[in-house]
């Protein structure tokens, strides 16, 4: 469902002479007669209007030559259209609609409220209009039929949201609803925030669906997953801090309970773990393990790179032993003969705890008594990578499998319980708030000046000096449109003269496997001291001798990004600090110097992620743009962060509500409720094996 993006107020004419004060880029409708024009066969038309002391030039490219006899001098013409300033200070409308004729026959001066929609790739936005304008026209049939009280009746079969919902919660019909945004009223009375409840209704609809796709997935799941005594949970959970050597924080051990009353009942886990950086969700990654491998059964865990593998092996491996967990890690880089052996104790129960990357997927069925996988997405939301490892494992592989392992997905991402709910509602949630320890986060600083970014470089040759590391972020890999834009290509060239005897490597995303793995290798192992990277270093890589950040051209990434990033840094002993440099010549009351400010100003990763969705909207939480698949088109219609997670939270109530009364939705009267919960169903799992 495709909603108008914005709506442009053309219900009155703005006069010519006062568009010296309206902003760049409004759309407005002028009226006035045409002064004069000058045609460039087959390049551009340009059309002067003039009304009172007011001129405005229309412009038009690659049109035919015999458009200019649609404006004979001296006639009355109006044209609609974004506003802008060209180079000379001219005010002009870029191609802009001509809209003569339809004012004409209105006679009022206005058009009205004129929705605006984003671009569909592959389609002419003529045809979408009149795409739209049937749609609306059948709809508007619709609404007078529903006069009829039968029909009426009719057009509730079709309206997704059920009518006792609808009068509970005061919403309109869904074709009152679509009528209203598509083709809203434009009488003087009328306001865009009239439109508020048939937006805040579509909402709804979409958050409704959403939330009992979610359910019902949740009330489909196989049973018979490796259930935890409470008694046996109890005593792991204490073995567990006596050997983390540290008591865990109060958000780890709420998290760790909530995970052991999971896996205490047998139906599968299906669980979120959301944590800031450095908030310790490996340890209750490694906790939750550990309560599996002492109800005899087994964990994968599944990383990103071999790097963070062979780290979280290295990291674990003593915390294992300590508790009598045999432990192993498998990537693509195993060798044949060493694959077998691992996969072999896996299969005698000598290894109860796998780390891997996506080589774990080719083995999960082959494991016998697999009871949990760990998935750490480090930040990645995207539904349909996510599926793809939901459900792990196949009861055909072996006659004693578990029908389904439990699922423990891990975010580096903080973020808010109602985002949480609407992206992942098949899973329950988690959230750890705090950091373990006291280990205060990287401090941020932004930098302007060439004497600030002076002193950034002077502060990490100090660093390398004490035996530190670090890293330098760059934006782009290697070429850019914008003059004197930093590459990470260029400036690994640069700082490998300027930073000598120091080494220094790069990584960017154009690399081989091979190469990004030793490039991280690396690095990770101290053999290079600075390591110049674009945005792929926020995947995780965990280097407790790293304290320095520098990242160019700062501005040019959001805040969760910025966030993420900076949390490379400061994870060891020593603390961390990270240089935000902004771009040459950006303005000071640009928002990205803003944005950079914010990030300096604030370490909470979920208040910062709350202001980076404020910023940046939502985009299609329910379907695949969250994976990186389209843009998002305005289909939320919340209006605010504040709106979409009340909406959220009442759409999960209300589902809830729904299937306590129809746990299947097989009442005839929620035929196509189910039928939309079903299609939804099928997007958002579309990935998922097993």
């Amino acid at each position: 469902m495709r909603l108008p993006r914005a709506y442009d107020d053309l219900r009155r004419a703005t006069p010519i002479a006062s568009l010296p004060e309206v902003a760049d880029g409004t759309v407005v409708l002028v009226r006035g007669r045409v002064r004069r024009l000058h045609v460039f066969p087959r390049r551009l038309l340009d059309l002067f209007v003039e009304e009172g002391d007011g001129v405005v030039r229309a412009r038009w490219f690659r049109v035919p030559s015999a458009m200019a006899k649609s404006f004979p001098k001296g006639s009355e013409v109006a044209l609609t259209g974004a506003l802008h300033t060209a180079a000379d200070g001219t005010r002009e409308l870029i191609q802009p609609s001509v809209v003569t004729a339809a004012l004409a026959a209105r006679g009022d001066g206005g058009l009205g409220l004129r929705p605006r929609y984003g671009i569909v790739q592959g389609v002419k936005g003529r045809l979408l209009e009149r795409m739209r304008g049937a749609a609306l026209a059948r709809l508007c049939g619709a609404n007078e039929r529903a006069a009829n009280e039968r029909a009426a009746n009719e057009d509730d079969r079709f309206d997704l949201v059920p009518a006792a919902t609808r009068q509970r919660l005061a919403l309109p019909t869904l074709v009152e609803a679509l009528t209203r945004v598509h083709a809203p009223p434009d009488e003087d009375a009328a306001r865009l925030e009239a439109l508020a409840p048939a937006r805040r209704r579509l909402a709804f609809e979409a958050a409704f669906v959403a939330q009992l796709a979610f359910l019902l997935r949740r009330a489909a799941s196989a049973t018979g997953a490796v259930a935890v005594a409470p008694s046996l949970a109890a005593a792991t959970r204490a073995r567990l801090e006596e050997a983390l050597s540290f008591a865990l924080t109060a958000t780890q051990a709420r998290a760790l309970e909530e995970i052991a009353a999971d896996l205490a009942a047998s139906r599968p886990m299906r669980r979120l773990l959301v944590g800031d950086v450095g908030s310790g969700k490996t340890a209750v990654a490694f906790g939750a393990a550990a309560l599996v491998a002492a109800a005899g059964a087994g964990t994968l865990m599944m990383v990103p790179t071999e790097v963070l593998a062979e780290q979280q092996l290295r990291a674990l491996a003593p915390l294992a032993a300590r508790l009598g967990i045999g432990i192993a890690a498998l990537t693509g880089a195993t060798p044949a003969a060493a694959r077998a052996a691992i996969l072999e104790d896996c299969a005698r129960g000598r290894v109860q705890l796998l780390i891997g990357t996506q080589a774990l997927l080719g083995v999960a069925g082959e494991l016998p008594r697999l009871g949990l996988v760990i998935v750490d997405e480090q930040h990645r939301f995207g539904v349909v990578q996510r599926g793809a490892l939901g459900l792990a494992g196949s009861p055909q592989a072996a006659p004693d499998l578990l029908s389904a392992p439990h699922l423990l997905s891990m975010s580096a991402t903080p973020i808010p319980r109602s985002l949480a709910l609407a992206l992942h509602g098949d899973l329950d949630s988690s959230f750890l708030t705090e950091r373990p320890g006291g280990r205060p986060p990287p401090t941020a600083i932004v930098c302007g000046t060439d004497d600030e970014r002076r002193a950034a470089y002077a502060r990490l040759r100090d660093a390398l000096a004490e035996g530190n590391q670090a890293f330098v972020v760059c934006p782009v890999r290697q070429e850019a449109r914008r003059p004197g834009a930093v590459t990470a290509i260029a400036q690994h060239a640069r700082l490998r003269r300027a930073l000598a005897p120091a080494r220094v490597g790069l990584l960017h995303g154009a690399l081989g496997s091979a190469a990004k793995e030793e490039a991280l290798r690396a690095f990770a192992d101290g053999q290079t001291e600075v390591l110049v990277a674009t945005t792929v270093v926020e995947l995780g890589i965990d280097v407790p001798n790293a304290t320095v950040m520098i990242v160019e051209e700062a501005d040019r990434l959001g805040l969760a990004q910025l966030h993420q990033l900076r949390g490379r840094v400061g994870r060891g002993p020593r603390a961390g600090i990270c240089f935000l440099f902004a771009s040459d010549g950006l303005p000071q009351d640009a928002p990205g110097r803003a944005r950079l400010a914010l990030c300096a100003s604030l370490d909470d990763g979920f208040r910062l992620a709350e202001a980076d969705m404020v910023a940046r909207g939502f985009g299609d939480l329910w379907g695949t743009t969250q994976a990186g698949e389209g843009e998002g088109d305005g289909a939320l219609g919340a209006g605010g962060l504040v709106e979409f997670a009340e909406l959220t939270m009442l759409a999960r109530r209300e589902a809830e509500a729904l299937l306590a009364s129809d746990p299947l939705l097989a009442d005839p009267a929620h035929a196509e409720l189910a039928r939309a919960a079903r299609a939804r169903t099928a997007l958002l799992f579309a990935g998922e094996a097993g």
